[in-house]
């Protein structure tokens, strides 16, 4: 049973098991599909009940959930490894820090090349500012949290005002000559536009920029409290982090589902349409931390270890899953329209090769292949 792991560490990597793949629920679609199928969900790719069953529990518990959870576990992975630099005695411990993300930094800006919604450069960019803030007031950093996650919201409120009934930048924005092209929402919410533009690029910058330090300044605050080790008993996992958090997060979800349906998913709601799902992120991020760490207690290490070994590889597995993504859907079927089902099964594959790859491979080595790579870059010229 449980008991016997080394919960403090292999509780964060069961728990990013879970997001590392979660991730390729959502990212998978971007490849797949229209990006506009991303967000305005009747653009493409829904041609059936089960397709719109598939659209709602992605909404509801994949949508920026995991990819919220995933930058949670990269602000408390950042406290743990600045902390054993200091115990291992380096005397330089944020320099090296600097140093591991700036190679972060290189990889994503390649990874960008093959998919548009690269993640591994913020992260990167952002660990600077947790290397000022990581070790503040726990209260300072929970208020600068919830400040930062939902900052996108007021952000969506601002940003709706550009846009007219059609989708297109209002004529007052247009002639304040704030933006230098006249694209309106873009493939953001057209199937049929292939330009993002320089609007709506600006929005999804400082959205995703400010939910990935909100949630990482989550993530050290949970680890400072404990809440990552899997330490605490289950009726306190359940009545603090499970019970309030489902109930917050998935009547948040609904909300924003039910106005989409309302709305006939209108160009007029584009943005503030999100807002009540975006709201419901923490409530069920904390819910999935909860929940993870419970299942991590109660099942055996032979159920639980696929998921630990795919967490320990998050590097490999995140980056291999573009590299699959853009082979199967950018090269070998490029012409084929997907619906979410067949999107779906993909996914379930993927899952599969990714969770016994990782196995076998955690059973012989003591890192991924990546993660190898990426140390051994890290501590040049340290040892």
């Amino acid at each position: 049973m449980a008991s016997n792991k080394n919960t403090r560490i292999e509780n964060i990597d069961f728990i990013r098991g879970v997001a590392v793949l979660g991730i390729l629920v959502m990212n998978s679609l971007i490849f797949a599909l229209p990006v506009s199928a991303y967000f305005n969900h009747s653009s493409e790719g829904a041609t059936n009940i089960i397709d719109w069953i598939i659209i709602f529990f992605q909404e509801i518990f994949i949508s920026q959930k995991m990819m919220g959870l995933f930058s949670l576990l990269f602000g408390a992975s950042f406290v743990l490894f600045l902390e054993s630099l200091r115990i291992k005695g380096y005397k330089k411990p944020k320099l090296i820090i600097l140093w591991r993300n700036f190679i972060l930094f290189l990889v994503g800006v390649i990874h960008a090349y093959f998919w548009m919604g690269d993640i591994l450069t913020i992260y990167a960019i952002l660990s600077i500012i947790l290397l000022f803030l990581h070790n503040r007031n726990i209260l300072l950093l929970l208020f600068l949290a919830v400040f930062f996650t939902y900052f996108s919201s007021i952000l969506a409120l601002i940003f709706q005002s550009f846009f007219d009934s059609e989708g297109n930048l209002s004529k007052t924005i247009i002639e304040q000559s704030i933006f230098t092209d006249k694209i309106g929402l873009g493939k953001f919410w057209f199937s049929d536009s292939i330009i993002l533009g320089e609007a709506m690029s600006l929005y999804f910058l400082v959205d995703i920029s400010c939910r990935s330090l909100g949630m990482m300044l989550l993530g050290i605050c949970l680890y400072r409290l404990n809440f990552l080790s899997a330490e605490f008993e289950k009726k306190t996992y359940i009545n603090k982090l499970i019970i309030p958090g489902f109930i917050v997060g998935i009547i948040l979800s609904l909300i924003s589902l039910v106005w989409y349906q309302t709305e006939d998913y209108s160009p007029e709601i584009a943005l503030i349409v999100n807002i009540p799902n975006k709201i419901g992120i923490i409530p069920l991020v904390v819910s999935y931390v909860g929940l993870c760490s419970l299942l991590y207690k109660k099942i055996s290490n032979k159920y639980s270890s696929y998921f630990v070994s795919t967490g320990r590889m998050a590097f490999t597995n995140y980056l291999s899953q573009t590299i699959l993504c853009f082979i199967i859907f950018n090269l070998l079927f490029s012409s084929n329209n997907f619906s979410r089902k067949e999107i779906i099964i993909f996914v379930f594959i993927i899952w599969i090769i990714q969770l016994i790859w990782s196995k076998y491979w955690m059973s012989r080595f003591n890192q991924g292949p990546l993660e190898f790579i990426w140390r051994k870059i890290t501590y040049l010229g340290k040892n």
